[in-house]
């Protein structure tokens, strides 16, 4: 079984390699955009990185994917904005996002700017620990 600090270590490299960033200046609570300087287009090409190493798919709306499927029958999201409803799911299933930051008003079109390496540790593990126990059914 691969542990998050297993997968922390093999995705350093991708984001050295991503983002042009010291090794040394990753940690488990940087956030892609504010501390790596991670653009759109970055996130997008360490997703395929990640797909390619993991062996797991990434897709681009992971968040408002995974916060729906608790919220049956309810509202993600209204004019753009994420629902009250839909940032409790957020904050109760993503607890490494910054709780600040998912306040009222926040934009659906925000959440990438809130994504820090242990997100994706997180999300790999889930999605390994989703494979493995697909594959051994």
């Amino acid at each position: 079984m691969t542990t998050e600090n297993d997968i922390f270590e093999r995705l350093k490299p991708l984001l050295v390699e991503v983002l042009g960033v010291a090794p040394d200046k990753i940690r488990t609570e940087s956030v892609l955009v504010a501390d790596l300087g991670a653009e759109s287009i970055d996130l997008l090409d360490l997703s395929f990185r990640i797909e390619e190493t993991f062996n797991v798919t990434i897709e681009g709306n992971e968040i408002e994917r995974e916060a729906s499927k608790r919220l049956p029958g309810g509202v993600y999201e209204k004019d753009g904005r994420l629902t009250e409803a839909a940032l409790g799911e957020i904050r109760a299933s993503l607890p490494e996002l910054d709780r600040g930051k998912l306040v009222s008003g926040l934009k659906k079109m925000d959440l990438p700017s809130l994504l820090t390496v242990e997100f994706f540790v997180k999300l790999i593990a889930r999605k390994l620990n989703e494979k493995s126990g697909v594959d051994h059914a």
